[in-house]
């Protein structure tokens, strides 16, 4: 229905057109009341968190392909006011595809916040409208402002027509909000290095890490990478053909992040979200032991942690992947955990003098 991200005009209306065909077959009920049906991966809601569902309420049951379907009740306000924001989104989708322009959800938002009171009742309504048209929530001509940020050897210029170099900044620049608009994307680098952690990042930025060992680009999500980070750093790997490399702390959360940007995620997979050739540069579990860290340098694990790591166990790459189990049961057995700041403890630059370029020199990473 859509290619290379976009989604024509004559298109959005087929689809609309469906939509409603589809609401006026299904609207009215044995008892008199309109329904529609959203259909919504489970636990994937945007805007909420896990201790607290969405804004609104909806009856839920399971879909024939295994998905959670919200059926809303337009008898009932706070439905019936979801249906409407949903078709005010879809409005405001129509009217950015019909000019080829973009818009961040904020903008949104803040344009139409009597209307839709919140910021999560907008990812909503955004990703009601995703799930109905059967796209992703980017071909709607919605952005996010991203956390993520970028330094190195890399120029590139944005839909609004600003050329940025990377090599002249000192923090690391924001991500641009619409990364299918970027031109003159031009590089020299060897690799595109992702780190998890800012402080990390900074260190390294710091101690010109990227002009040392480079030329190199660096990027980081800031923890959990948000989609236009992941977006990013697919699109460079696309068009630089470079190789990814991630820098993460050894730990659960630190194996997940890597795995979520070389396998997308789980919750709500979707194509140009991950590059499957990335591989995991450190720091490995394995290495807590054959680093000899000092115990002081250690962090125990939590319950929580081992939650995540049994969870990460049945993960259906990590599964059948047995270098990447090997370090999922290291921290299982062993109980305890490290961050990349722990390599400190050894000495203060071993991380930038000593660790990472042996390990990028060596090919000593997972795949």
């Amino acid at each position: 229905m859509y290619n290379n991200g976009n989604l024509a005009s004559s298109e959005f209306w087929y689809e609309i057109d469906h939509l409603c065909h589809s609401l006026r077959l299904h609207m009215v009920n044995p008892s008199g009341w309109l329904t529609s049906r959203v259909m919504r991966e489970k636990d994937d809601r945007v805007g909420c968190d896990d201790n607290n569902d969405c804004n609104g309420s909806d009856d839920r049951k399971l879909g024939s392909n295994g998905s959670e379907m919200a059926v809303v009740s337009l008898a009932t306000r706070s439905s019936a006011r979801r249906f409407a924001l949903l078709m005010n989104t879809l409005a405001h989708a129509h009217a950015l595809i019909n000019t080829n322009t973009f818009s961040t959800r904020r903008a949104i938002y803040y344009a139409e916040v009597g209307r839709y009171g919140n910021q999560s009742s907008l990812d909503r309504s955004v990703e009601d409208a995703a799930r109905l048209l059967r796209v992703p929530q980017r071909v709607l001509h919605f952005t996010t402002t991203g956390k993520g940020l970028a330094a190195g050897a890399l120029c590139y210029t944005t839909r609004e027509g600003t050329t940025f170099n990377l090599e002249e900044t000192q923090n690391g620049v924001l991500l641009p909000e619409c990364i299918s608009g970027l031109s003159g994307i031009t590089s020299d680098a060897h690799f595109i290095l992702v780190v998890e952690k800012d402080a990390t990042f900074q260190t390294l930025l710091d101690e010109q890490f990227h002009v040392k060992y480079g030329p190199l680009i660096m990027i980081t999500g800031k923890g959990y990478p948000d989609v236009s980070t992941r977006l990013f750093v697919n699109c460079l790997h696309n068009h630089l053909g470079l190789p990814v490399l991630a820098l993460t702390d050894a730990d659960p959360y630190g194996i997940h992040i890597a795995a979520v940007y070389k396998f997308g995620s789980q919750v709500r997979p979707e194509a140009g979200l991950c590059v499957e050739s990335l591989v995991w540069l450190g720091v490995l579990p394995e290495e807590i032991e054959e680093l000899c860290m000092p115990p002081q340098s250690l962090l125990p694990l939590t319950s929580k942690d081992r939650t995540k790591l049994h969870s990460l166990a049945h993960h259906p790459h990590l599964s059948s992947n047995s270098r990447w189990m090997k370090q999922i049961e290291i921290l299982q057995y062993s109980g305890h955990k490290a961050e990349i700041q722990s390599l400190t403890h050894i000495s203060p630059d071993f991380l930038t003098t000593i660790y990472l370029p042996t390990k990028i020199s060596r090919g000593n990473w997972i795949v």
